[in-house]
Parts: C-alpha cells; sequence; structure tokens
C-alpha cells in the first residue's frame, strides 16, 4: 500500500490525505500513488537530450531524482530512473512531435509497473486538449486482480511543466 496522494486543482499541488481518527496518512491500494511519482517526478534528463533552459541561453541542470546515483545492493549504478522526462517538454510549441515524445515519456517512466509485475497490462494515451495542455491517459489493469482495470485522465500543461487535473475515468 502506498501513501496517498491527492490533487488540490485550486494550488495546482499533490498533498498527502489524512484519515482517523486516530490521525493517520490515507493509504492507496489502487496505484494512483505509484502513476503521480513515475508521471510528475521528474526523470534525468538523458545525455542527448536538449535541456529546455539551453535553448534560451541559460545552462539547465539535467535534474532527476539524487537516489538515482546511489548504486545498488551489488554496487552497479542503475540505468533505470525515477520519474519521467515530460519536463523536457516546457517551452515546446503544440506539435505533433510534443505529442508523440509525451506519450514515449509516459510509457517508459510506467514501464516499471509491468516489469516488477504490478499490472498485467498497461496503455498509455496522449492528445492535445487546448493550447499548451495534452491529456494523458492511463489504464492498467493490477495483477492477480479480477476487479476492472483502471483508467485515470491527467491534464498536464506542458509550458508549464506542471499538471492541472487528476481523475478517475467514468
Amino acid at each position: 500500500m502506498d501513501i496517498c496522494l491527492h490533487f488540490d486543482q485550486e494550488a495546482g499541488l499533490f498533498d498527502l490525505l489524512l484519515s482517523g481518527p486516530p490521525a493517520d496518512l490515507q493509504g492507496d491500494e489502487g496505484l494512483l500513488t505509484a502513476v503521480i511519482i513515475s508521471l510528475f517526478t521528474d526523470a534525468r534528463a538523458h545525455d542527448d537530450d536538449p535541456l529546455p533552459d539551453e535553448r534560451v541561453g541559460v545552462p539547465g541542470d539535467r535534474r532527476g531524482w539524487w537516489g538515482d546515483c546511489l548504486p545498488d545492493a551489488q554496487g552497479e549504478r542503475t540505468l533505470e530512473s525515477i520519474g519521467s522526462r515530460l519536463w523536457l517538454l516546457w517551452r515546446e510549441k503544440d506539435l505533433d512531435s510534443v505529442v508523440a515524445r509525451a506519450r514515449q515519456y509516459a510509457e517508459e517512466a510506467l514501464a516499471w509497473l509491468t516489469r516488477e509485475g504490478h499490472v498485467s497490462s498497461l496503455s498509455v494515451s496522449v492528445e492535445r486538449v487546448q493550447s499548451g495542455h495534452l491529456g494523458i491517459g492511463v489504464v492498467l489493469q493490477p495483477s492477480g486482480s479480477d476487479v476492472p482495470g483502471r483508467e485515470w485522465r491527467f491534464i498536464y500543461d506542458h509550458q508549464q511543466a506542471r499538471p492541472v487535473s487528476v481523475r478517475l475515468a467514468a
């Protein structure tokens, strides 16, 4: 079970939820928190990725989670990272290539759910829903579950590099 993250649409931020009494952090058994962290945490840019800041003459960093720099139990540095490269779309125009890259980045970020056996199937769709905003659909079937799969819809403002809407699809 993960700690449940709730999206506050007015503030545009994710926050933890409390339950109780007694007061405790609310849990999430439905993989939403794993999907949120995978999509909206900044993964380290690949060495050949052009950085958004560098396009306007500002040297930028490659971002990423500091834990990705630590060696695994065998002393090797893994090539996988937490998060997605969606942040690289910041400052991009509304082009079909941006939609294609967003889908690639989302699929990369979520692939670990299948690889580690948390889900038996996963699909990602991305579409332009308005200027500067992408609709990202994630459908997954938890492993070993007879319950119908879940589908989430995220609206992502790629020009500001932040989600603006999160909802469970009907």
